[in-house]
């Protein structure tokens, strides 16, 4: 639906991996070698982005005539409740923040020097450095501004994904595999829908971008501290999905599913339903707070209905399970990239430097690891399908491909069985989870069919006993686990056609 050039590339080495701050203002005036030109061109295109220039300088207009700051929750004639906590409250905050305040001043001086203004040509003041790094805020991608992907509404249960540029600037592909051909491609983002939508339906990408599988507790105080909405706990959170009155909440059992003959993964409402389950927490819904914005008066009380406005300790301590199931998973996640970043960089001399780095003694404890995470986390969770268990089983699935793909050298016969015998189990029970969450056409859906039928294949050629061992479901004879790996094959191969990568080829169409 939208094949898209980044109209800004990428962020500044000191802004990666970090919430956009004033460093991400400081790339945008830095633009074009500090000539200003190329800054003013993309300042001038952001002050169409929301929150609009326009926009604020109304909003601060009626503030100024009525001789209030507009904070707090009371009502302000001529200004509406989403502007006064998605403006007004917003900047408020910034400029009650010292270190802030002086680095806008630091940013509104460099601009002067290089002759950078707004685009009516007035000079950049600190309303205009803070709607600008509100506007990155709510508009920007990992990968850089569109000015078309920021029309996109956002939804819990997006109807269209967006896939990021295949390659960063400076990066070479082969062309069918040889060195001579290696040239470099568009740096395109695209997005395609991962169902049928329907006439007049709006088009909506999912909130974050990654990791989009965390907990509803930090879900809900990242969307409130970078856009200022609160997606509410329990009941609020159903109104949120738009789930109907009559839909049980108690979890879904395998029992409801009862099978892709039986079970619609489809249907928006038992999508929905999943989404809502996914967050279940030994089959209660977890509560959550913000009670430090609550008590600067900027939030409306949202917590759990069926409790009144206190927490008890069972609460506290489903909060707790999943922060530090999150927190073992940033750590151990840091742990697999630098791993992975060392193969990459070993290279042709890999086997050489294995045994002296560590590195596959360390890759070994890590795949281990994870596997354990993913049996204490279901334990504590009382949740097959948590939304955490599925970043859980899909880190683990990385890292059993880690070892089996850069230290194969490394491994016995058994040893890699026996890794192919853990990595199936997963890779099932993270294929189930995306299907109820995303549906059955969705991309991520195909990789893990593809992971599940390479699995099934290698056990079928290497030990097709220990396969049968595993008495995974649907899989009680070799004949029926071939059947499984040529089903997951084909849904794999069906997927695929519905997102075909042809760019390049739509391009030449429009030329």
């Amino acid at each position: 639906v939208l094949i898209e050039e980044p109209y800004v590339e990428g962020w500044s080495e000191g802004q990666m991996g970090k919430e956009l701050g004033l460093e991400s203002i400081r790339h945008l005036l830095r633009l074009g070698g500090g000539s200003g030109k190329r800054a003013g061109e993309v300042l001038g295109a952001l002050e169409e982005l929301h929150p609009r220039r326009e926009k604020v300088e109304e909003v601060f207009a009626v503030l100024n005539e009525l001789g209030t700051t507009g904070g707090g929750n009371g009502d302000v004639d001529g200004v509406e409740p989403l502007d006064r906590i998605q403006i007004v409250n917003m900047m408020k905050d910034m400029d009650g923040d010292f270190n802030h305040v002086n680095e806008v001043q630091s940013l509104l001086a460099m601009a002067k020097e290089e002759n950078i203004t707004n685009s009516d040509g007035s000079p950049l003041n600190s309303r205009d450095i803070n709607r600008l790094l509100l506007a990155l805020r709510y508009n920007g991608f990992e990968s850089g501004i569109y000015l078309h992907f920021s029309m996109f509404n956002h939804d819990e249960d997006p109807n269209c994904i967006k896939f990021r540029p295949s390659l960063e600037e400076g990066n070479e592909t082969k062309v069918n595999n040889s060195d001579d051909n290696a040239r470099k491609l568009p740096h395109y983002s695209e997005a395609r829908t991962t169902r049928y939508v329907r006439k007049g339906e709006a088009l909506t990408l999912h909130y974050l971008e990654n990791p989009r599988e965390v907990s509803h507790a930090t879900r809900r105080k990242i969307l409130w501290d970078q856009h200022r909405f609160d997606i509410g706990v329990e009941n609020a959170y159903r109104k949120f999905l738009h789930l109907p009155d009559d839909v049980t909440f108690n979890g879904i059992s395998d029992d409801d599913v009862g099978g892709t003959k039986d079970y619609d993964y489809d249907d928006q409402t038992n999508r929905r339903r999943a989404i809502y389950a996914s967050e279940l927490v030994n089959g209660e819904f977890p509560d959550s707070s913000l009670e430090e914005h609550k008590a600067m008066g900027t939030i409306n009380n949202t917590t759990n209905s069926n409790n009144g406005n206190s927490k008890d300790k069972d609460e506290e301590e489903d909060v707790t399970v999943t922060s530090n199931i999150e927190k073992s998973l940033d750590d151990l996640e840091e742990m697999l990239q630098e791993l992975q970043h060392i193969f990459q960089n070993t290279k042709g001399a890999l086997n050489q430097a294995l045994p002296y780095s560590g590195a596959f003694e360390r890759a070994a404890a890590l795949e281990l690891t994870f596997g354990e995470l993913v049996t204490a986390s279901r334990s504590s969770l009382g949740n097959d399908h948590h939304i955490l268990l599925s970043r859980c089983r899909r880190m683990h699935l990385d890292s059993i491909e880690l070892v089996l793909s850069k230290c194969s050298d490394f491994l016995t016969e058994k040893q890699s069985v026996e890794l192919m015998a853990r990595f199936l189990p997963t890779v099932q029970m993270l294929l189930e989870s995306q299907k109820r969450r995303l549906g059955s056409h969705h991309t991520h859906v195909a990789a893990t069919y593809h992971d599940f039928s390479m699995g099934i294949q290698s056990l079928l050629s290497h030990s097709s006993r220990r396969l049968l061992s595993l008495k995974l479901e649907g899989m009680g004879s070799l004949e029926e686990c071939s059947m499984m790996e040529l089903y997951c094959r084909r849904e794999k191969e069906r997927i695929e056609r519905l997102y075909p990568r042809d760019v390049e080829e739509i391009l030449e169409m429009v030329k």
